[in-house]
């Protein structure tokens, strides 16, 4: 389990660019044919029943009073690869991950540029504006933070898992910590530490054997626990899990329970067996088990080490197994192909219309120089308590906005991101909605990191914001101190 030394070369930083690049290839493929089941709704949608390259296409957005068409162009991620380049923004220069950063400051901006966010990351983005990260133990009418076991902790794990190549014990913690912001069952949990270890092996093996693979596998879901002995701030939060036990189980029960599933999951692997067998042995298929954090990276492995000499296959497999979470495989398929053979495992074409490509590929380079402890440019909150700055940053940003919505908007004009920082607007739209008095207004931003967001906002016709993040902060900072 212990780490190698003095590995890094350009070689390396080739497969930090290839693992994220790829990733973000594999989200934009995958994210064209995410919610359909049948091949005539692709024809019907796309004009093919089998989908082998970018298209621009359109989804609705939000229900039916507050619903809105979108248009996704060409090689456009979604909330897969943002979430990703959130989580980057939030190692600093050491490669420690703040959870802080991520929680108050990341998440509930999100809100208002996320696309395609899941229902569970963007409630729990929601539930974090007025309650701790660490006790964020949410209940509502249709999600329980116990009982939250998808896959939006691994889909965003893949800076973690690049900046501690050389640093496993710091690779579990911090995966841990960043998955229970959103995710408190195990699913989710080992799920994003199986996929960032499947990761980091890849990244320093040149030529693997699936046997050497699965074995490492299984060496760290059964003893990647082991370095938590004595971290307080995980058993603090394991304590707070136990004060209402799932179906009658504690954590530990429950993880027991989620770790024999894996390597269940695993096993399978050791012989032979059909894509759609093994996706439906998983569960990948199953409206229920679809998005599970073990399910989908399982199969993401599974095509992995069946075409490793074939990426493009084994991306357009994922990209084409409809009925399955196939934006979020396809980009931990592509993640593994990027982490072990470089660059040069994204298909020619796919890299080219990417969206943010030079963005993605400064980012890995970022990553490999806090990995190598090569100093680079992190602008950092300087006050404490952190919440405080992040939250004030926030609401002062809203301000900006209604400001600019009471003045008109238009393209070229300049706005300042609290997070992405200076940006100029590309686009402004405004559609109507069925809700009486309310419109979408709509704002594309390129900002100068070279990251590109649509912003979108539901308006009234006095420029009221439907969704004020800077209501609920306002009163945060007058009750607590956490």
């Amino acid at each position: 389990m212990n780490s190698r030394k003095n590995i890094f070369n350009l070689k390396i930083l080739e497969k930090f660019k290839g693992a994220l690049a790829f990733s973000a290839v594999g989200d934009a493929l995958g994210w064209q044919t995410e919610f359909i089941r049948y091949p005539r709704e692709l024809k019907k949608r796309f004009g093919k029943e089998y989908i082998d390259d970018y298209h621009s296409w359109e989804k609705i957005v939000g229900g039916k009073f507050w619903g809105y068409k979108e248009i996704i162009k060409e090689g456009e991620y979604s909330d897969d690869t943002q979430l990703t380049l959130s989580v980057y923004r939030c190692i600093d220069e050491s490669g420690n991950f703040n959870p802080n950063k991520f929680a108050y400051f990341e998440l509930p901006l999100w809100l208002q540029y996320e696309r395609g966010g899941g229902k569970t990351v963007k409630t729990s983005a929601k539930q974090l504006i007025t309650k701790e990260w660490m006790n964020n133990f949410y209940t509502t009418k249709e999600l329980s933070y116990r009982n939250a076991g998808s896959n939006g902790a691994a889909m965003r794990v893949l800076p973690i898992a690049l900046v501690n190549i050389n640093n496993n014990k710091r690779l579990y913690r911090d995966t841990f910590i960043n998955s229970i912001i959103t995710h408190g069952h195990p699913r989710a949990i080992l799920g994003a530490i199986i996929y960032a270890s499947a990761i980091n092996f890849l990244l320093k093996e040149n030529k693997i054997s699936k046997k050497t693979f699965l074995e490492y596998l299984y060496e760290v879901i059964n003893n990647f626990s082991k370095s938590f002995k004595g971290d307080n701030l995980i058993q603090k939060w394991v304590r707070e899990w136990d004060k209402e036990p799932l179906d009658g189980m504690t954590f530990k029960e429950v993880f027991k329970k989620t770790r024999a599933e894996a390597i269940e999951y695993l096993r399978k692997l050791e012989g032979k067996i059909g894509d759609k067998e093994y996706y439906k042995l998983t569960g990948a298929l199953s409206e229920d088990y679809k998005s599970s954090g073990i399910s989908t990276v399982s199969v993401a492995i599974y095509l992995f080490l069946k075409y490793i000499d074939n990426p493009k296959k084994a991306i357009l497999k994922a990209v084409n197994m409809l009925g399955s979470d196939t934006d979020t495989i396809s980009a931990f398929v592509g993640g593994l192909f990027g982490a072990y053979y470089g660059l040069s495992a994204v298909p020619e074409g796919f890299l080219s219309k990417l969206q943010d490509k030079e963005y993605i590929l400064r980012v890995a380079t970022d990553l490999y120089n806090v990995a190598i402890g090569k100093p680079i440019e992190k602008k950092e909150f300087s006050s404490k308590p952190f919440y405080r700055e992040a939250y004030e940053k926030i609401i002062a940003w809203e301000n900006q906005l209604s400001e600019m919505f009471r003045n008109g908007l238009k393209e070229g004009d300049k706005i300042f991101h609290p997070a992405l920082g200076q940006g100029i607007i590309k686009g402004n739209r405004v559609q109507p909605l069925k809700r009486k008095d309310y419109q979408v207004k709509i704002i594309e931003v390129e900002f100068e990191c070279r990251q590109s967001c649509v912003f979108h906002f539901r308006v009234s016709k006095n420029g009221k914001l439907s969704e004020n993040l800077a209501k609920d902060m306002k009163k945060m900072l007058s009750k607590l101190e956490f």
